[in-house]
């Protein structure tokens, strides 16, 4: 039996993590201890997962008395990087939330501890496991287009899940790294997945068009606002009796707002970016990032030698759809069910690899804290060209952290 302890008590935590491995996984993993700063969310879990899980709010008074196997990180991502690099030290294997951290020095700091500990960091890329993803991963893997040389990725989000990230405290850039930290480490990761390959140069463009207007008519939180039942943005998070005890019952513990407005003009992360890369082996990779589109979704098209793949999740209809156009004028239509489940069915298949003891890995779905650097860095490099104006070289900073 794995004792597991959980810092970072918060939503996603929750329904990713700990309410499944309490519910799924009790024969083989039992969480011990759940640390937050605010100890009404820890309540929670306790309240709802089970009695004998002791509460903290200060991490290392956890680690002294419960001495767990693994420790698993959901805490606001600036703060990852401490709780990895004490995990490590006390000799636990980690499993990190992405992004596994939000700049390059907390990169170098997270993977000197691991060598010196000798223990891992897994990083909890559900994307890997989405089915979607796992039949794109196959697809590319075979060789019928032969080398992927361009990859157009573009991803929307609508006003309530797109706005909700300003809603909450992603949305400064000192918490997050922006959402091409933050959310891109998914999809980066996923281009990184796909190509068996490393990100060489980013260069990159962003700015916030639609979200942060205080021009708007608009109030301080949704909870108050005169303008709710006119904003594609208002989201109920009070008829959520989940979120109510988790966020708004807990407020007056450490004040944190759960529903700040969305078009407050505070905000400093971007709502529209576009990111080209240059990979190692010649691939060249277009993304964009939309928060505020009509619909949700992506589509990926990969050009490659021998054809092109079509891939997309805003084709209508109930199955997936994947196309692949040859050079000779044939093409395959690859349809296959829609995944229920958290995610796309991701986080089901990603727990039976890391708690369920599945150890056959042929498409290298888990993955380690490389992974999570290889992401992360592509983000981090986006903003700084963002900022600077010019083309950013990742590669010499990757064959440090290899």
């Amino acid at each position: 039996m794995k004792k597991v302890v959980i810092v970072g008590a918060g939503h996603r935590c929750y329904t990713v993590f700990a309410a499944k491995l309490y519910k799924s996984y009790s024969d083989l993993v039992k969480i011990v201890g759940v640390c937050d700063v605010n100890i009404k969310r820890c309540e929670f879990y306790r309240d709802n997962l089970g009695s004998d899980i002791e509460l903290f709010t200060d991490f290392d008074a956890m680690m002294d008395k419960l001495s767990p196997d693994a420790v698993i990180v959901t805490t606001v991502d600036r703060f990852h990087h401490e709780y990895i690099i004490k995990a490590l030290k006390r000799g636990c294997d980690v499993y990190s939330e992405k992004p596994i951290t939000i700049d390059e020095e907390k990169c170098f700091m997270i993977r000197e501890a691991e060598r010196e500990s000798g223990k891992n960091v897994t990083v909890t890329f559900n994307c890997r496991f989405m089915p979607y993803f796992v039949r794109l991963k196959e697809i590319v893997k075979s060789g019928v287009i032969g080398k992927p040389l361009t990859i157009n990725y573009e991803y929307v989000l609508n006003t309530v899940h797109g706005g909700d990230y300003f809603k909450r405290w992603h949305r400064f850039m000192a918490n997050c790294g922006g959402m091409l930290v933050h959310k891109s480490t998914h999809h980066f990761d996923i281009v990184n997945w796909l190509l068996e390959d490393e990100p060489k140069t980013v260069s990159a463009q962003a700015a916030r068009l639609y979200y942060g207007n205080d021009d708007r008519p608009h109030g301080d939180r949704c909870m108050q606002c005169d303008y709710k039942d006119k904003c594609e943005s208002y989201a109920f998070l009070y008829d959520s009796d989940f979120l109510k005890k988790l966020y708004f019952d807990a407020e007056k513990e450490d004040g944190y707002i759960r529903d700040h407005c969305a078009f407050k003009d505070d905000t400093d992360i971007y709502d529209s970016m576009s990111v080209s890369v240059a990979y190692k082996k010649g691939t060249l990779l277009t993304y964009s990032l939309n928060l505020y589109s009509t619909e949700e979704g992506y589509t990926i098209h990969i050009i490659g030698e021998k054809g092109k793949i079509e891939a997309s999740t805003l084709f209508e209809g109930d199955e997936y759809k994947i196309i692949v156009k040859y050079r000779d004028g044939r093409k395959d239509t690859i349809t296959f069910p829609k995944a229920g489940g958290m995610h796309a069915g991701g986080d089901d298949r990603m727990f039976n690899m890391l708690f369920g003891g599945l150890k056959d890995d042929p498409l290298g779905q888990c993955a380690g804290s490389f992974d999570g650097f290889k992401s992360v860095m592509v983000g981090v490099a986006a903003n700084r060209s963002i900022k600077e104006g010019k083309r950013v070289d990742v590669s010499e900073t990757l064959d440090r952290l290899r």
